[in-house]
Formats: structure tokens, sequence, C-alpha cells
């Protein structure tokens, strides 16, 4: 620790900071001016609730306390792995125990979730052990792993990305220090602050963009907000709220979502100004009105998305969040009545759109109504997105109640496994492949700041019977130098139609190419297969009918290839079986026309012309898309 270093980053101006300059011993003076500065502040920090640590940080089944008493023995969690140091001062954080050298142990390793969880359960159960192992663990941690130099990267080092830095000062850090201050020693607590200010540094000179950014600024904004005895501070926080403000109109399409286009990176996004709006108001501080609104329509995003089981669908690298638990600390800032009405059960506000159309982001949320047993559809027609993209345009994610049964791949472990290269490409969507080639947008992608502000190519139509949306592709396909034919997806909703006991699914897929090409269209279904016939496929939660197509196949669970398959978690391993549809067809161009029904009865489904003619029970029933769209 360089006493100098820390003594030249002090504001003298700030009361109590030139007597701490003035001693003769400058580590106990400072750790006292600490102590009494934290305590003044203690009621204020902690009126702003507790967030759980993000990321694996536990074993299964384990309980908090469980984890903590683990914690203390030395054996740690990142990621779901464990590793047994022996004990809390022989921590290695530079270390990676998984199989593979997979990078986000050791990356996560340094977020110190584990050492808050110690934080909070100390606060709980005054337990000095767990006090004993936070020193241990921050003091190892501070030793071993020195802040690189000015000219190091952002993204470089195991332990000082700029988005740990960020993770650190936003999240965990502030809690740690404000839980465990009183026992921590005065070379501790000083080493702590010394380490805070060359955050604030790195942050400063270091950060990068994207989401990342958010992260970075909300951390500055939280090392400037607690330590006003800076000489930097004011600099950090006005740069930090100024950052935060100009990425909001930047990162935010106007229907609210996050411009990665993944349900889990718009509410990285969303919280981590979040945490900082809470923090300005626990601290005093004005609060930049002009969020509010930003802020506001964004949360909203996520009733626009939620299925019946009031989850969210993982879309792109997204995660299945619980859409009140994601409402709850935003209601402390602003509300709306959609979203009381989400946070009540029901009980007040007001009744949130049932389908709707988000014609920035691409997305069309199809609803029957808002029950647990109400149908659900979720068409794709979104731009490729800034980061965490995957290749599936016009994917359709469908739910029967509170069971998604058409769904797709979803987030795997960052890792460069088979699985994460399925879950990333076109063969784990229900998309289009052509002449086995997926879809290859990421070909000579580039972002633009002012694709934020342009309509996606979703067309769409909301009447009392029918809600319909299409949207097209035109891209690149694998390697190909040339696009091979042109796909357009047309998903029509009926939910209310004579002689059907509940609302259905009429997709039509139009292919149009030069040259003859085979066709095949995927549908991943998580439910339990009953029968697969020549046009036709029942499961116990759904049934599909083909037509315009030669051949159906399934695959399920296969590695070698890899192909129906999805994932279950982020974890290394976190992975399952599907049935992965298969229909086929060749030729220039092409009609295939999906029927996805709920009916306990078999759907026969043919194309008449430019009519679509389904048979239920010995009945027909026609149907012109026109019609349907009028």
């Amino acid at each position: 620790m360089s006493l100098e270093e820390l003594s030249s980053a002090l504001d003298s101006s700030f009361p109590g900071i030139s007597e701490v300059l003035a001693a003769d011993d400058f580590t106990s003076a400072f750790a006292s001016f600490i102590r009494g500065y934290l305590d003044s502040t203690r009621d204020r920090y902690f009126s702003i609730p507790y967030e759980v640590p993000e990321n694996v940080y536990k074993l299964e089944g384990e309980s908090d306390r469980d984890a903590c008493d683990r914690i203390v023995t030395g054996t740690l969690v990142s990621v779901g792995v464990p590793s047994a140091f022996g004990s809390t001062k022989d921590v290695d954080w530079h270390s990676n125990p998984t199989f593979n050298g997979y990078k986000e142990w050791t990356w996560q390793f340094s977020r110190h979730n584990d050492v808050k969880l110690l934080a909070h359960e100390y606060l709980l159960t005054g337990n000095h052990a767990y006090a004993e192992a936070a020193a241990d663990l921050i003091s190892t941690w501070i030793d071993t792993c020195p802040v690189p130099g000015p000219d190091v990267d952002g993204h470089d080092t195991d332990c000082w990305r700029t988005i740990e830095c960020g993770i650190r000062m936003g999240a965990n850090w502030p809690y740690i220090i404000y839980a465990f201050y009183r026992e921590f020693s005065d070379d501790l607590i000083a080493r702590i602050f010394l380490s805070m200010h060359q955050h604030g540094v790195r942050l400063m000179l270091n950060h990068t963009q994207g989401n990342w950014l958010l992260m970075e600024m909300n951390g500055l904004c939280y090392i400037a907000v607690i330590c006003p005895f800076f000489k930097e501070s004011g600099k950090w926080s006005s740069f930090a709220l100024s950052s935060l403000e100009e990425e909001a109109g930047k990162q935010f399409y106007a229907d609210g979502f996050q411009y990665e286009l993944t349900t889990n990176y718009h509410d990285v996004a969303v919280n981590n100004y979040q945490r900082m709006l809470q923090l300005l108001k626990a601290f005093g501080r004005d609060l930049p009105g002009s969020l509010n609104s930003i802020l506001l329509n964004a949360t909203e995003a996520n009733i626009k998305l939620m299925e019946p089981d009031g989850m969210l669908p993982d879309i792109n690298d997204g995660n299945t969040f619980v859409v009140k638990e994601l409402l709850e600390p935003k209601a402390r800032l602003f509300t709306s009545p959609q979203m009381e009405w989400v946070l009540s059960g029901g009980k007040k506000g007001e009744i949130p759109y049932k389908s709707i159309a988000m014609p920035y982001s691409g997305f069309f949320a199809f609803r029957s109504g808002w029950g647990r047993e109400d149908i659900y559809g979720l068409l794709d027609s979104a731009p490729f997105g800034r980061m965490h993209q995957h290749e599936d345009k016009l994917s359709l994610l469908v739910s029967n109640g509170e069971k998604r049964v058409i769904n797709e791949g979803g987030c795997y472990a960052y890792d460069a496994s088979d699985i994460r290269t399925l879950t990333l490409s076109s063969f784990s969507h229900n998309v289009l492949i052509i002449d086995g080639m997926g879809q290859n947008r990421r070909k000579g992608y580039c972002w633009h700041d002012e694709d934020i502000r342009k309509l996606s190519d979703l067309r769409s139509g909301i009447s009392d019977s029918v809600d319909w949306a299409e949207g097209s592709y035109s891209g690149p396909y694998g390697d190909a130098e040339e696009c091979p034919a042109a796909w357009t997806r047309s998903v029509y909703f009926l939910k209310k139609q004579e002689g059907f006991s509940r609302p259905f699914f009429i997709v039509v897929d139009r292919i149009d190419g030069k040259e003859s090409h085979e066709f095949c269209l995927l549908w991943h279904i998580d439910s339990e297969r009953l029968s697969i016939g020549k046009e036709s496929a029942s499961f116990a939660d759904v049934q599909l009918s083909f037509a315009g197509g030669s051949t159906l196949s399934v695959t399920n669970g296969s590695l070698h290839p890899a192909g129906g398959i999805i994932a279950t978690g982020k974890q290394q391993g976190m992975y399952k079986g599907v049935d992965r549809l298969e229909y086929r067809t060749s030729g220039k161009s092409a009609k295939m026309i999906t029927v996805i029904s709920f009916e306990d009865k078999e759907i026969a489904v043919n194309a008449d012309g430019d009519a679509i003619v389904l048979s239920l029970s010995g009945r027909e029933y026609r149907f012109k898309e026109e019609d349907l769209r009028s």
C-alpha cells in the first residue's frame, strides 16, 4: 500500500481531511475518519434495499447460511463450480478450476459476490467468523491483484476488467464496506479506500462501451458519491451521470427494449440505472429527471414480453426472469398503472395491453389474455442487435398456459463448446434453413448509433378475433456470397373461431429464390411426444400440422452433430434434448404452412389456391390471408 498515493488523493478542504493529513499516524487517523464518516452515512446507505448478487456463487440446494459456512472454510464457488483453497487466506484469485479453462470462472470470481453474501449474513447474525473471512478475502485480493497501468485496455486482465470494476464498486464493495467497517483493521480500511480510488481512475480512463459502460459508470458514480473526500469525486460524478444520460438515448429503442435485444442485458442496463438512481436518492442528490420516461418505458417492455407464467422468454443471450421481481425495485422510483397491475396480482392498476407490437425492436407478442391458462406467442422480427445476438430472425415461441411448448436454444455458458455454438446458430431456433445453411447476419455486421431510431420490418395488425404479424429475411446464409432465397413469415393468431375450443396459430412461410434449393423449417417442441406422421406431429401440450412440404423428420438430443438441444441454464452442462421437427421441401420457391393448435383431435391442413383449408372433426374451415388481416 502506498500511503503517499492515498494521501495525495484526498481533498484537504473536505471536513476532517486536513486533520488526517497532519496526523503522525496517517493510517490510524484515516481509518478513524472513515469510521466516523460511515457512521454518519450508514442509515442513508442502508435505505437502499438489499440486492441479491448476480451469477452463481452458491452450490445447488445451499441456503445463504450454508454457503457462508462453506466460504469460511476456504471453498468458494464461481459460475457454479467450486474450488477448495484450504483457507480464506490462501485464495488464488487468478486460478481456474474448470475442466476447459472457462474464463468466466476467474472473471466472475473477482466480482466478490461471495463476500457480499458474507456481509449480508453477518448483518443478520453478527457471526464474527464471516467478518474474518471477508477481511481475508478482500485483503488477499488487494495484495495479489495489483491495479494495471493506464495503458491496459478495459477488457484485459483476470481481475481488473472494467466490467468487474464496475460491478465491484456499483453492486458489491459498498455493501461489504458498510457491513464490516467496524470489524476491519485500520490497515485494511486504508487499503480498501486506496483500491477504491484506483478503481475510480481505471473506470475514468479505461471505460469501454455498450452495457459494460453502464456498469462502469454506475460503479464510478458509487465511488464518487460514497467517497466525496477524494479530490476527483466531483469530476467523476459529473462524468458518470452525463455518460449514463447520453447512453440512455443511445441504448433504448422508442418501444423500450435495450439495443442488445436480450432479456438479460436489457435488465442489466435498466438495473444499473436503478442502482444509480437509488444511490442518488439515498444520499440526497438531485435525480436526473430526463431518465424517468426512458426507464419507465424500458421497465414496461418486460410487461409487453411477459409469458402467462409471469416469466420473460430468454431471447438471444437472455434470462427467464420473474417479471414481478424485476418490477418491485423500480416501483420505488417510478410506476404506472400496468406496473401496479402486475405487482398487485391484478388487484390494482390497469390490465395491460393484450397482443402488442414493438415496432422498433421488432417483436410481436400474441396473447389471448393475461390468465395463466392463456395462449401466448412471440414473433422475433428484430434487427440483429448490438451484442449477444443469435441467428434467429423470424423465430416464433409459443406457450400453452404456463408451459413453453415451442421453445428455442436459449442462453448457454459463454464457452467454446458445440452446444454454445449451436444455441447461437439458426439450428437451435424455429427458423428456415436453406441448403443446410443457417442465417449469418454476423457476417460483415456493424452497429451504427443511428440504428436505434430505425423501425424494424415488422408488419402487424390487431383485432377482436385475429392478430397477425409478419417479417422478412433476405440476409446472408452460411458462407454463401448471395442470399439463396428471400423468406417471409406471416403468423396469424385466431383467438375466436367457431368449431375450435382454443385459440390457435396459422404460420405461412413464403420462400422465393432464383434457383432450386432445399428448404427446411425447424420447430423445437418442449413437450412429450405422442406421435409423428407424414404431415403432423402430436405432443402432450401442442399439435402441429403441415402443408407445402414433402418430408417430416425429427432430431432429439444429438451431440455430434449438435441438434435437438436447448440450454436449461447458463452453467456448463445445463442442457436437455427436445424434439426438433424438420419439415422439408425443395424448389425455386415454396409456400409452407404450419398450424399450431391445442385441440384434442388432429387437424389436417391443405392449401387450395390462395385459401388455407383446415379439417377438424369432419368439418372444413377455409381461410384467406387477406380476410385474416382485415
